[in-house]
């Protein structure tokens, strides 16, 4: 499994890192055999986050409110880091938003019923 990072580095630049999680074999439930289980990562809540309709608004640079994942859950976004490096996320991809400081990052929505599933990482 691979998920993206989104961070700041000592520069206060945003990048991205790809980042492979290896699971390993285990049984979650009785009468399902065993699947590929990474983490536990700790999260303190979950938000579900939808785009109003009406079109995609015009967002601007800023850093991540908190450290969060975030899951994609309807439509697609695009993501511009610091170097000017764009990439874009569609439902199932896995972000961590780690950028809480710096020059922040640019999303831009690039449909109407993007929607997604925010999970602050849990406090240290």
């Amino acid at each position: 499994m691979r998920y993206v990072r989104i961070f700041a580095d000592e520069n206060g630049k945003s990048a991205f890192e790809d980042v492979e999680v290896h699971g390993t074999p285990t049984v979650t439930v009785e009468g399902v055999p065993p699947l590929l289980v990474s983490g536990p990562f700790p999260a303190a809540s979950m938000l579900v986050v939808e785009q109003p309709s009406g079109g995609t608004p015009e967002w601007e640079l800023h850093v991540a409110p908190r450290r969060q994942w975030l899951i994609v859950l309807t439509g697609r976004a695009a993501v511009t880091v610091s170097d000017g490096e764009r990439r874009e996320f569609g439902a199932g991809a896995l972000l961590s938003f780690e950028d809480t400081e710096g020059e922040g990052h640019l999303s831009t929505p690039l449909t109407d019923d993007l929607s997604y599933a925010m999970f602050p990482h849990q406090p240290a």
